[in-house]
């Protein structure tokens, strides 16, 4: 919610958020739309097949290396991914991390402003 704020009126124009469930039996699109309403979340929250959660976890690289590990959902740890895709760059931290740092991740992935001469 601190990260929603500080971006203001730039989420939804310039940046996206998507939170993606990992319990897709239980996260119906009701529940993750109360969800967001009761916490005062304007960014787009996703559920769908787990199958589909499962290949587009591994696409943003969100797991284990170890299937062991990787199949037990209380070693899960809230990832964030982020992303310009245009210059394809990329990071990953943990929803753990400070608003700030969160903020700063952000700005690093902009397009770079040309250089004056």
């Amino acid at each position: 919610m601190q990260v929603q704020k500080a971006l203001g009126n730039r989420l939804g124009r310039e940046i996206f958020m998507y939170s993606i469930t990992l319990d897709p039996e239980h996260d119906t699109p009701a529940i993750l739309k109360a969800y967001a309403k009761s916490h005062g979340a304007s960014w787009t929250f996703l559920t769908g097949k787990a199958e589909d959660i499962e290949k587009l976890r591994r696409k943003l690289g969100l797991f284990n290396s170890d299937p062991k590990v990787d199949a037990d959902r209380k070693q899960h740890t809230g990832m964030i991914r982020i992303g310009n895709e245009a210059f394809n760059k990329w990071s990953v931290t943990s929803v753990l991390c400070s608003p700030d740092r969160i903020m700063q991740m952000i700005e690093r992935m902009k397009p770079p402003t040309p250089s004056k001469k």
